[in-house]
């Protein structure tokens, strides 16, 4: 019976309780809930009201360098975000085609509206989901537990876990220029209640900021004296299960540059800027600075890239992508007048800064639930990241253990071998940030491995293990994989004559010696086309198969030798260290050892590895000790 399906503010008459209750509606908030519905567990997603659900509140784009691959991962283990982007693409690329396998990263931007609706007609419609709209002013905890949350007019709803996604909302506080006030966003108020709950429960809270650039009106603007970028010839959806994004309605972008007369500008009036004052305490996101913070951290630069990004395809509205700020409203309206093809262009929404409060990720453990509060779980920018993406990654971890917390089940811990997640979620965990985290291909070592193409090879086996994943996409996923490797093993056995060959083009040292298909990507120059020449038959494979089997040919060797590495890592992560651990009993270690693992409790020795200060010594003397209490 769904007969509690919606939930309005109106008191409560009777008490409800469920597995899991997630606390926001972000990115977060909705691939928890629906990770936690998805294993069967009641759940229950708490936010203010509809319009929360899947607001894009920054920047209208999906996927990037590093995001896309995190896109590709939620997608592989049937989240919501990827297939939402799809249908409100309207504008494809793919970052770094011209580059590597490795570092290529699918971006999308998308309609605002049409985003946020995608979204909300999933959940609403989720099995084993209920959407409240109300607020959370409190946690309940018994017994180092959580049991549930108080909401705004005092009544309780039980829980066996619970997820917190609160994004900027927690004591969130925004600048424009001297100017201050409440919020989580423009329109939306901040959320109070939770940040004392916390400090009561032992987290401590630091204060973190972000940024956003003013809105366009692109009525306004003279596209045709900036350069434009149109979206891909051939557009690559996010979703396995999106079956093309080709030959639909797409925007144009705009790409035009600050100057030196705006630098200028921008360094006359940093004074009041929020940034330089001391107004704002929380730190910045090094990776995605505002205009201010860049002209001044880079003063031999004498321009910025500004891309003029469409929010949708029904509105005016403009995104100018390169120039987030606080400045003032006076030197805002300086700045965009100087921008050139903007010299006309009206502000309709002024930039700002907005402080929140966050925790010290090094208090999670690696499934991302309380070390302190047993079922407290958190989620995206409260755990000191930014970005859709990344939150959207800690929602799928935190909604599938939360849910096995629920059902008393085992951890769900995804691995840096195996996962940008695991890789964003063992930073965050082990090392702690003391500014927004984003993902870059750069923090995985092994990112040849980790390829936006293949995410569910990667993934969607861990899902199945599990029953995260559902029917369509199982068979999706086993259909691909059926082809792959018949396609590679019919490859191996497509022989061709060194004639042949050197025909087609290929400069072969080895006179007479025969070759298969698939060992011809080990020369150099050598595509799938090119091979398509050679065995035709070949050429009705799909072109996301292709792609995957030109990467995996080309870099057998090399791969060979990662995964050796990566078994290596797996064994050192198999040595679980138990929360209670205690580090001092180890005899070898060193006060400031003892004092750096205790605080930051790595979930195994591989997490110990990577923390700074402690040397193979250590690790040693820890394995040994671990030895003596398994025996």
């Amino acid at each position: 019976m769904r007969f509690f399906k919606f939930y309005s503010t109106v008191p409560f008459v009777m008490k409800k309780q469920y597995d899991v209750i997630v606390i926001g509606g972000g990115h977060a908030g909705v691939e928890a809930a629906a990770a936690s519905a998805r294993l069967g567990a009641k759940t229950a997603l708490i936010t203010f009201k509809k319009e929360d659900i899947g607001t894009l509140s920054c920047n209208p784009s999906i996927g990037g360098l590093g995001k896309g691959h995190i896109v590709r991962e939620i997608d592989a283990l049937d989240g919501v975000m990827p297939g939402c982007a799809d249908t409100a693409g309207i504008h494809f690329r793919v970052l770094n085609r011209s580059k590597g396998a490795a570092v290529q990263g699918p971006r999308a931007q998308v309609d605002r509206v049409i985003y946020r609706d995608a979204v909300f007609a999933i959940l609403s419609d989720y099995p084993n989901l209920d959407l409240i709209f109300d607020e959370v002013t409190d946690l309940i905890d018994r017994d180092g537990a959580i049991v549930g949350v108080e909401t705004k007019d005092h009544s309780q709803i039980d829980a066996k876990a619970v997820i917190l996604t609160t994004g900027t909302f927690l004591r969130g506080l925004m600048h424009t220029g001297e100017e201050q006030s409440n919020g989580g966003r423009v329109g939306d108020a901040a959320s109070y209640g939770i940040t004392p709950a916390l400090t009561r429960l032992g987290f401590e809270t630091i204060r973190l900021k972000t940024g956003t650039p003013a809105r366009l009106d692109g009525d306004t603007i003279n596209w045709d004296v900036i350069d434009t970028q149109a979206s891909d010839e051939h557009p690559e959806p996010f979703s396995m299960l999106t079956e093309s994004v080709a030959g639909r309605d797409t925007i144009t972008c705009g790409m035009t540059s600050t100057n030196e007369e705006i630098h200028q500008l921008i360094r006359d009036g940093v004074a009041r800027s929020p940034l330089f004052n001391g107004q704002i305490d929380g730190k910045g996101p090094r990776y995605c600075p505002s205009i201010e913070d860049k002209v001044v951290r880079f003063p031999h630069h004498h321009q910025h890239n500004v891309f003029l990004e469409p929010e949708g395809l029904n509105t005016n509205v403009v995104y100018p992508n390169g120039i987030s700020t606080s400045l003032p409203k006076d030197i805002q309206d300086a700045v965009v007048k100087r921008i050139k093809g903007c010299e006309h262009a009206k502000i309709l929404q002024y930039g700002y800064a907005i402080e929140y409060d966050a925790i010290d990720a090094r208090m999670l453990k690696p499934t991302l639930e309380s070390h302190a509060v047993k079922g407290l779980f958190f989620a995206g920018q409260i755990n000191g990241t930014s970005g859709y993406e990344e939150a959207a990654g800690q929602g799928v971890v935190a909604g599938i253990n939360a849910a096995h917390v629920a059902q008393q089940k085992e951890a769900f811990i995804l691995s840096r071998t195996e996962s940008y997640i695991g890789v964003l979620i063992d930073d965050i965990t082990t090392l702690g940030v003391d500014e927004p985290y984003r993902m870059f291909t750069a923090r995985s070592e092994y990112r040849l491995m980790l390829r936006a193409d293949n995410a569910d090879q990667r993934l969607t086996p861990r899902g199945l293990a599990i029953g995260l994943i559902r029917d369509a996409r199982r068979d999706a996923f086993e259909s691909k994989q059926t082809l792959l490797h018949d396609t590679i093993a019919r490859m191996k056995e497509m022989i061709a004559s060194h004639k042949k060959l050197v025909d087609a083009g290929l400069q072969l040292n080895h006179g007479g010696e025969q070759k298969n298909a698939y060992r011809l990507f080990g020369f150099p120059n050598v595509d799938f086309k090119m091979i398509e020449t050679i065995f035709p038959s070949l050429a009705t494979l799909p072109d996301a198969i292709k792609k995957q089997i030109e990467i995996e040919g080309k870099y057998e060797g090399y791969l060979s030798r990662v995964q050796h590495d990566i078994d290596s890592i797996k064994r050192d992560e198999q040595m679980i260290i138990p929360d209670d651990f205690n580090y001092a009993k180890v005899g070898s270690l060193t006060n400031e050892v003892v004092q750096k693992l205790t605080a930051a409790k790595p979930a195994t020795l591989a997490a110990a590895a990577r923390i700074q200060g402690i040397t193979p010594a250590a690790l040693i003397a820890v394995l040994k000790s671990l030895k003596k209490k398994s025996v």
